[in-house]
């Protein structure tokens, strides 16, 4: 089987040459692999399973051999994959949309993981101990859980939470509970963790569920229950709507570079093959400084600020090699795109993280 897969992996395909068949898609008589007018496989899928996961496994094996070299010329040469595409020369590159889905769907999956241990460690910690140690990432997955739960509890719920927030001296390396724990015990029940806690409101909320009869009061009980008991499925909603996000941003970052480069009458389509290849790389930086997170810890810190800088440093050499201007105007330019890109990104991304909690 191995042997079989090598062959694949080299693009030999020594399977029986199919002579004088008709194309169950279209009826065209042909003779090869594959159909000349739709393209559709004579290969028969009605078959063992192990038949199937061998073809597949051939397809992945075959497919990686262009991964790795588009792969590297994405990251060492700015702007080429871009102008290879446009010279014709697709064929022995991965299509820029497919690199980016999988670049895109690393990323947010090792961010589900990194947002996941974070909440964790803030609602598991117990409230008795002086000081919780967290990193940075913990700290920012934390408060915004708790900034959710905090617009969606009542008024009297609300300034409860604010009270013990304010007095938990909260900074970005760590959180210290000690002064916030008598409070919180009072607050709710003598819960040990911020979970408990949470899960204290919940039950509490459960009892006025049960006793309301308004629909529209009741259905936004069930959200808020929801919300307290299952922090960690919230933030896995909130990432999966960023992610969509993104694909709405692809299209919006090409039209800025339209915008700016207005004078040149060129065709969307050229903008919008650079604009995902500039995310593809940026998502792959991103994946990289959190994978050494996730491995190294807090001790990249150096590494991972080398990596974020070269985001801009790529940008510009991009659109230089791309585009072809001066310098000065590729920098004025990356400016202006940067400035405006960022006011689209932060307000698509805040639209999409209160839209997957219901606020919009």
């Amino acid at each position: 089987m191995w042997s079989k897969l090598k062959e694949r992996f080299n693009g030999k395909d020594n399977s029986n040459w199919h002579i004088d068949v008709d194309c169950l898609n279209c009826g065209t008589n042909f003779s090869g692999h594959y159909c000349p007018n739709c393209g559709q496989a004579v290969k028969e899928y009605d078959k063992p399973f192990g038949f199937i996961f061998y073809n597949f496994l051939g397809d992945f094996f075959a497919f990686d051999t262009r991964f790795f070299k588009t792969l590297f010329a994405l990251i060492a040469r700015p702007g080429f994959l871009t102008k290879e595409y446009f010279a014709g020369r697709r064929v022995r590159y991965t299509p820029p949309f497919r690199i980016f889905v999988f670049v895109s769907f690393v990323l947010f999956f090792l961010l589900q993981i990194v947002t996941n241990n974070g909440l964790s460690t803030v609602l598991d910690s117990d409230l008795k101990d002086a000081k919780v140690s967290l990193d940075s990432t913990s700290v920012v997955a934390a408060d915004s859980v708790l900034k959710e739960v905090n617009e969606e509890l009542s008024s009297q719920e609300k300034q409860t939470l604010d009270e013990v927030l304010s007095k938990g001296n909260i900074k970005m390396d760590s959180i210290d509970i000690s002064r916030a724990a008598d409070e919180l015990n009072m607050s709710w029940d003598g819960a040990r963790n911020i979970r408990l806690a949470l899960n204290n409101q919940a039950d509490k909320m459960q009892k006025e569920l049960e006793e309301e009869t308004d629909p529209a009061k009741r259905a936004e009980l069930q959200k808020n229950i929801q919300l307290l008991r299952s922090p960690e499925a919230t933030m896995a909603k909130i990432l999966k709507y960023i992610s969509y996000a993104f694909f709405l941003l692809l299209p919006l970052f090409a039209l800025i570079l339209k915008l700016i480069y207005i004078r040149r009458k060129q065709n969307y389509m050229r903008h919008l093959v650079f604009s995902i290849h500039i995310h593809s790389f940026i998502f792959l930086v991103m994946t990289t400084i959190i994978g050494l997170y996730l491995l190294f810890d807090e001790s990249t810190s150096t590494v991972s600020g080398i990596l974020f800088l070269s985001i801009p440093i790529y940008i510009i050499i991009a659109i230089k090699k791309f585009y072809g201007q001066s310098l000065g105007k590729v920098i004025l330019k990356f400016f202006t795109l940067s400035f405006l890109y960022n006011i689209v990104f932060f307000t698509v991304v805040l639209l999409a993280a209160l839209d997957a909690i219901n606020v919009l």
